[in-house]
């Protein structure tokens, strides 16, 4: 992921587990990994501060 203000690459700054569909045997269980981006570069205004978040889905057996 890219900083919208400045262009570089974020860095994965956090991470959580994300759990849907758990709550009913009626749906589809779906675990997902949350990254937290956020801007690296010194001159940028937004340095240090939030620029996003990518969900990723993992494979349950």
């Amino acid at each position: 992921m890219k900083c919208p203000k400045c262009g570089m690459d974020a860095i994965i700054s956090a991470s959580h587990n994300l759990v849907t569909g758990d709550d009913s045997p009626d749906t589809t269980t779906r675990l997902y990994r949350v990254l937290t981006f956020r801007c690296r570069n010194p001159q940028c205004e937004g340095c240090g501060k939030e620029v996003g978040q990518q969900r990723l889905e993992q494979q349950l057996e």
